[in-house]
């Protein structure tokens, strides 16, 4: 017998055999789908929607353990920038916050860290030339109230403490300008 008769027999008992198993399973089980509501279903993290909000009355601590209360810093601007230091995104668009609090000084800048330690954080803040204030939330307060799971995320707070945009993800110095003139334009 020939290698292409044996390829076709061998072929068509693949596919008579397949339609015939496949027609003597039984339906008698019950499919569930699931969807991410579900608790028992893995999710992703993702950052809860906050635009409109107001900002939380959350006391975070500074490189000192000094308690800094958000609300206190109402009355101008505030761009909340939360990273970390193993976080690339966060190594790339650093240096573009940095300059642009050099350049609007009547906007604020305040880095959250969401994981260093308080040597590691600054020593990755002088790094990148950050000189705006860096906090730490040591219990996780504040980014549980905010539901923020990713880094990095901007918050950009107008002068009465009103969440009024969020960012999630890098945001290239030329967005980040943008962002600033949409917001916080006089």
């Amino acid at each position: 017998m020939s290698r292409t008769r044996v390829f076709v027999i061998a072929l068509c008992v693949s596919i008579g055999g397949g339609w015939y198993l496949s027609n003597q399973t039984s339906d008698s089980g019950t499919l569930t789908l699931v969807s991410a509501s579900d608790p028992e279903y893995p999710t992703l993290n993702t950052n809860e929607l906050v635009e409109g909000r107001s900002l939380p009355d959350s006391t975070l601590t500074d490189a000192s353990g000094v308690a800094v209360n958000l609300l206190a810093l109402t009355g101008k601007p505030i761009v909340l920038n939360f990273w970390y230091s193993t976080c690339e995104p966060c190594r790339r668009e650093l240096p573009a916050f940095a300059a642009a609090h050099e350049q609007q000084p009547e906007i604020q800048f305040i880095g959250v860290n969401m994981n260093d330690s308080v040597e590691i954080a600054l020593a990755f803040a002088e790094k990148y030339g950050v000189t705006f204030p860096t906090l730490f939330d040591p219990r996780g307060e504040f980014i549980s109230q905010l539901g923020i799971a990713t880094a990095p995320t901007t918050l950009f707070v107008d002068a009465t403490g009103n969440i009024v945009d969020q960012v999630s993800g890098e945001i290239s110095a030329e967005k980040l300008q943008q962002l600033l003139t949409q917001w916080f334009a006089a």
